[in-house]
C-alpha cells in the first residue's frame, strides 16, 4: 500500500489524546464502609468490571475513527509503482517503406494505427517516436490526428538511433522509469542489432508484425553494361522472395512514353536480368517498371543519362605519351603545358593538375596552386630525377600537408596495394598474388602529414599517397616516372591509377542516386556570391548543402528529397541538370526475421504479436487502485460502533 500523501500520516501522533482522555476518566473508587454481605461484594465487583470493559471499547472505537480518517486523507492506493516513480510510454511505430506489405489485406502500418488507438490508455500522455518524427507527450486526441496523418518515410531509423532517443527523452528525475515498444517487421533486423537492444537499461517490448505474404518482387538496380557510337546497353537487375518459375513483364519508359519492354523469367530468390538497348546520342529521364502487387515502393525505378561533361585535366611540365593515351577525348580535355608557356589564370579552370617532373616549382605557381587547392582541385605531384627539394617543401609547407627529407638512392619493388582506396576500389575483381612487381631506383624520403598510403615499396614506404590539404586533394609519388628511375609506367597499374585520378577530380552525376545516403555530386557551374543551387520537382523544392568553388559547385544530399523521381539542378531558375532518385532497397525483401531465436536469451525483452495485449499489459500495471473511500467508510463504521456502545451497553 502506498500514500499520495505520505506527510498527513503525521497526524497519527493525535491518537494519543483520545488515549490521555481515557486514562483520566479512570479515577479510583472511593471507599465506603458498609455491611459485610457477600452477595453486595460481588455485585460491587461486576458493576466495576463492566464500566472498565465500556471505557476500553469506547476508546479502541475512537482510535479506529482517527485512525481511519487520517489514513483516508493521506489517500492510500495499491499500484505496481511507486508513487514517486515516474513512468514514461515511449512507442516507436515503424512508417518504413516495408510497412507497406499487408495483415489480412490491410496494410501493417494502417493496422497498427488503428490498434493503437483503440487500447491507448486515455489517462496518459505518451511519446510518438518514428523514422522521420519525434511527438513528446501527447494526449489521446493529439495521439489519434497523429496516427491518422503519418504517411510512409523512405529512410529508417537503426535500433542504435531509437536507443539513443528513448534514452535522450528519459525524465531527468532519478526514479523515472521507461515502457519502449517498439512495433515493426523488423525486416533489418540481424544478429548485428542484438548488442544495439540488449546493452541498455530499459524494459523493452517489441511487437512483431508479421506478412501473410512473404513474396515480393523489384526493380533492384541497373547499370550500362556496353556503350559504343550507335548504342547504349542497359542491364536491369530483378530481385525477388519466394518467387519461383514465373515469368515478370519489365518495362521502359522515357519520361511517360514507352520505348521499351521484356520478359524475363524469376527463380526463386535469385536475381535476374533484363537487357534494353537505347541511342548512344539521346539524353533520357528513364524509367523501369514492373506490376508487383505486394509492395509498391519498389515498383519503379528511376535513371537519368545524359552526355557527361568532360573532365579538364592539365599537365605541367615535361611532354609525355602515356598521359594522352588515358586521358581521351571522349572524357577528358586533357592538355599539356611547359612551365613556360603556361598561363596561370588557366589553372583553376581544370579539375585536375599534374605536375609532371619538374625540376622546382617557382613562386608563382606555387602560389597560383595553393589557391586551386583552397579551390577544391585536385592536384598530382611526380617529382623529377634532380628535384630543388628546398623549392618542393616551400610549397608543400604553404599546402601544410609536411616535408621531403633525403633522396633513398636503392633498388626496390613495388608489393603492396591498398585495394580499400577509393582510388582502387573495384579495379581489380581479386587481389593480385602472382603480380610482377615493378622497380624504383631512386626514393624521395617524405613524412606528409595524415597521408593515406594507395601503393608502397617492399620497404612499407608509401610509393603512391594521398593527402588531404585545405579543400583539396594531393597525390605524391615518391619517385620520378621517367625510365631510369622506375618501370612503373610498363606496368597495368599505370592506366587505372591515373584514370582514377581524372575520374575522382570530379564526382560526375550517377544514373541515380538513393534517398538516405550520403550523395555528393559535382556540377560545373558557376554561381553569383549570394546564390545558390535549388533541387526541384513539380511537387516540392529544397536547397541542399553545397560547397561552391572557383568552377564547380559540389552538393551533398542525405535525407532530402523523401520521394522518388526526378529533381531538377536550377540557377536562377535555369535547368542545369536531372537526377533521378531512388527509395533503398534494403527493405524489398520479405523474409521473416526469428526473433524468438535471436532474443532467446535476452532478459530485458519481451516479444509479442499483439499491440492490444502488450498496451493493455502495461496499462495494468501502470493503474492505481485508489483506497480512500474505505477507510471513509470504515470511519464511519467504527463511529456508528461507539455510538451502538454508548446507547446499548447497560453497566
Amino acid at each position: 500500500m502506498q500514500f499520495k500523501h505520505p506527510e498527513i500520516l503525521y497526524g497519527l501522533l493525535l491518537l494519543i489524546i483520545p488515549i490521555i482522555v481515557h486514562l483520566f476518566q479512570l479515577q479510583r473508587f472511593v471507599k465506603t464502609p458498609f455491611t459485610n454481605v457477600k452477595f453486595l461484594q460481588q455485585i460491587v465487583l461486576q458493576t466495576r468490571k463492566s464500566s472498565q470493559l465500556k471505557k476500553w471499547l469506547i476508546l479502541l472505537m475512537r482510535l479506529s475513527v482517527f485512525l481511519a480518517i487520517i489514513l483516508a486523507f493521506s489517500q492510500p492506493y495499491f499500484s505496481n509503482k511507486t508513487d514517486a516513480e515516474i513512468s514514461q510510454t515511449i512507442i516507436y511505430l515503424d512508417n518504413s517503406l516495408s510497412m507497406q506489405s499487408k495483415i489480412n489485406g490491410v496494410e501493417k502500418l494502417k493496422k497498427a494505427t488503428q490498434e493503437i488507438i483503440e487500447n491507448f490508455n486515455e489517462t496518459e500522455n505518451i511519446t510518438l517516436i518514428t523514422n522521420d518524427h519525434t511527438f513528446t507527450n501527447i494526449n489521446i486526441k493529439s495521439l489519434k490526428n497523429t496516427l491518422l496523418n503519418l504517411n510512409f518515410s523512405s529512410v529508417k531509423l537503426d535500433y542504435k538511433s531509437i536507443i539513443l532517443k528513448t534514452e535522450q527523452l528519459k525524465s531527468s528525475e532519478t526514479n523515472s522509469s521507461i515502457n519502449l515498444i517498439l512495433i515493426s517487421d523488423f525486416k533489418d533486423f540481424t544478429k548485428n542489432n542484438l548488442t544495439d537492444v540488449t546493452n541498455v537499461n530499459l524494459s523493452i517490448s517489441m511487437i512483431y508484425l508479421n506478412s501473410d505474404n512473404e513474396k515480393n518482387s523489384w526493380v533492384d538496380s541497373i547499370y550500362i553494361s556496353n556503350k559504343n557510337n550507335q548504342e547504349t546497353t542497359l542491364k536491369v537487375k530483378i530481385g525477388n522472395t519466394n518467387i519461383g518459375k514465373e515469368n515478370i513483364s519489365t518495362s521502359l519508359f522515357s519520361e511517360s512514353v514507352l520505348i521499351g519492354k521484356a520478359t524475363t523469367l524469376l527463380s526463386k530468390n535469385e536475381t535476374s536480368e533484363v537487357e534494353f538497348k537505347i541511342p548512344t546520342q539521346k539524353n533520357i529521364n528513364g524509367k523501369i517498371s514492373i506490376e508487383d502487387e505486394n509492395l509498391p515502393f519498389d515498383n519503379t525505378l528511376f535513371f537519368c543519362i545524359s552526355n557527361p561533361e568532360k573532365i579538364n585535366v592539365l599537365s605541367i611540365g615535361n611532354s609525355t605519351s602515356f598521359l594522352a593515351k588515358i586521358y581521351t577525348n571522349d572524357e577528358f580535355n586533357f592538355s599539356q603545358k611547359s612551365l613556360n608557356n603556361l598561363d596561370f589564370n588557366s589553372i583553376q579552370n581544370n579539375q585536375l593538375i599534374i605536375l609532371n617532373e619538374l625540376d622546382e616549382i617557382t613562386a608563382a605557381l606555387n602560389n597560383t596552386l595553393k589557391t586551386y587547392i583552397e579551390n577544391g582541385g585536385h592536384l598530382v605531384v611526380i617529382p623529377s630525377s634532380k628535384i630543388n627539394i628546398t623549392s618542393y617543401n616551400q610549397f608543400f609547407n604553404s599546402l601544410q600537408i609536411g616535408t621531403i627529407s633525403t633522396v633513398l638512392d636503392k633498388e626496390l619493388k613495388i608489393t603492396t596495394i591498398n585495394y580499400e582506396h577509393p582510388l582502387l576500389d573495384n579495379v581489380f575483381e581479386k587481389q593480385v598474388d602472382n603480380f610482377r612487381y615493378p622497380t624504383v631506383n631512386k626514393i624521395y624520403k617524405s613524412k606528409l602529414n595524415n597521408a593515406s598510403p594507395i601503393i608502397s615499396l617492399e620497404n612499407s614506404m608509401s610509393f603512391i599517397s594521398e593527402t588531404k590539404s585545405k579543400n583539396g586533394v594531393v597525390y605524391w609519388f615518391a619517385s620520378s616516372l621517367s625510365n631510369e628511375a622506375s618501370d612503373f609506367k610498363n606496368t597495368p597499374l599505370i592506366v587505372p591509377v591515373f584514370y582514377n585520378f581524372g575520374k575522382y577530380s570530379f564526382k560526375t552525376p550517377q544514373l541515380y542516386y538513393t534517398i538516405g545516403n550520403k550523395n555528393n555530386i559535382s556540377i560545373k557551374t558557376k554561381i553569383n556570391k549570394d546564390n545558390v543551387l535549388i533541387l526541384k520537382n513539380n511537387e516540392n523544392e529544397f536547397i541542399p548543402l553545397q560547397r561552391v568553388y572557383h568552377n564547380k559547385v559540389e552538393l551533398t544530399t542525405i535525407d532530402s528529397p523523401k520521394k522518388s523521381g526526378f529533381y531538377q539542378i536550377t540557377n536562377n531558375g535555369e535547368v542545369i541538370r536531372t537526377l533521378a532518385y531512388n527509395y533503398d532497397r534494403n527493405e524489398s525483401s520479405l523474409r521473416d526475421p526469428n526473433l524468438n531465436e535471436l532474443l532467446q536469451d535476452v532478459e530485458n525483452i519481451n516479444i509479442s504479436n499483439s499491440i492490444k495485449d502488450t498496451l493493455n499489459q502495461i496499462n495494468q500495471q501502470q493503474q492505481i487502485k485508489p483506497l480512500f473511500k474505505w477507510f471513509l467508510s470504515l470511519a464511519i463504521l467504527f463511529l456508528l460502533l461507539e455510538i451502538g456502545i454508548l446507547k446499548f451497553f447497560k453497566v
